[in-house]
């Protein structure tokens, strides 16, 4: 009972902070939502804080540890980049209030516990330039700056978020495709 109640409460926080924002949610918003008096909600939670690290946490970690595994596999960096682009895309689709609230309102976090999540993002940030930099080594890519590479493919992964809807016309996957493309080909006809 307690894990399910605590699932749940992660559930309403997730879709409480993306509808309203992290500042403008108050812990009786949350207690309200699960149908909890809001002194029985700290029973479950220490502080909305501690709820926002640990949903932002938890979504910061699912792109590492599937990133790290793509990495980790003995395929080229090109099947690689284009595997985590399609992770990143998908997981970030398929969980759209959660990819919200860690990357609109993790920023809200006090300066320990968003260092907790900005470490999780650097090593997220660094497990792609490993791709790229072992691109560039075998002869797969032309990357002259792989960190700023890296930074420019996650910022147009990353803002996914801001845009998609379910009701358009592309999937995941075809999104996936569009951006690998752009990444592995660039625009020119004939580079």
């Amino acid at each position: 009972m307690g894990a399910n109640r605590q699932a749940d409460i992660a559930l309403a926080a997730v879709k409480l902070f993306e509808q309203k924002g992290y500042h403008a949610t108050s812990v009786q918003d949350i207690a309200d939502e699960v149908g909890l008096q809001k002194g029985s909600l700290y029973h479950y939670i220490h502080s909305k804080e501690d709820l926002l690290l640990q949903i932002a946490h938890q979504a910061i970690s699912e792109f590492n540890d599937k990133l790290e595994r793509i990495l980790a596999s003995d395929i080229p960096a090109r099947e690689k980049l284009t595997l985590g682009i399609q992770n990143h895309i998908t997981v970030s689709i398929s969980n759209l209030q959660t990819t919200t609230v860690l990357l609109r309102e993790a920023f809200s976090l006090g300066e320990h516990q968003h260092q907790v999540i900005q470490d999780q993002t650097d090593r997220y940030l660094d497990l792609w330039t490993q791709i790229l930099i072992e691109g560039q080594k075998n002869g797969e890519f032309t990357v002259p700056q792989p960190k700023l590479a890296a930074l420019a493919l996650l910022g147009a992964c990353n803002w996914v978020y801001r845009w998609y809807k379910s009701s358009g016309k592309l999937t995941a996957e075809e999104i996936s495709s569009v951006f690998s493309d752009l990444f592995l080909k660039g625009l020119l006809q004939n580079p």
